[in-house]
């Protein structure tokens, strides 16, 4: 029960404290951004919030199309990983592979509880 705790308080830290979008208008840097945010497994951010948090700042129609793509490409990484693994480790998963393979959040508990079961 303590670790499931720790997972959820370290899971609310980390959306809370995920680096806001760059200001940057270069699609480049948004495909960048895209690409590091699929590769940690973090959640997609839509583009009205991704407008949000910019505040009034400039944000092109392409800007968010090259996060898309860097996205799509970071997650496939990540949900390319052996799941069971990171569970084990203890990692997070919020549940961004479900559509990519079936068995990764089966795999990822199992191994998540393994790892609890020896402590």
């Amino acid at each position: 029960m303590r670790k499931i705790l720790i997972a959820v308080v370290s899971l609310f830290l980390a959306a809370c404290s995920s680096m806001a979008p760059l200001t940057s208008t270069q699609d480049s840097d948004w495909g960048t951004y895209g690409l590091e945010r699929g590769e940690k497994g973090w959640n997609f951010e839509s583009k009205e919030q991704i407008v949000e948090l910019l505040d009034g700042k400039e944000f092109k129609v392409s800007n968010y199309d090259a996060y898309v793509a860097g996205y799509n490409k970071g997650l496939q990484e990540y949900c390319g990983q052996d799941a069971f693994e990171l569970g084990a480790k203890g990692g997070i998963y919020t549940g961004v592979c479900d559509s990519i393979d079936e068995n990764f959040k089966f795999e990822y508990l199992r191994g998540y509880h393994s790892e609890a079961d020896k402590m």
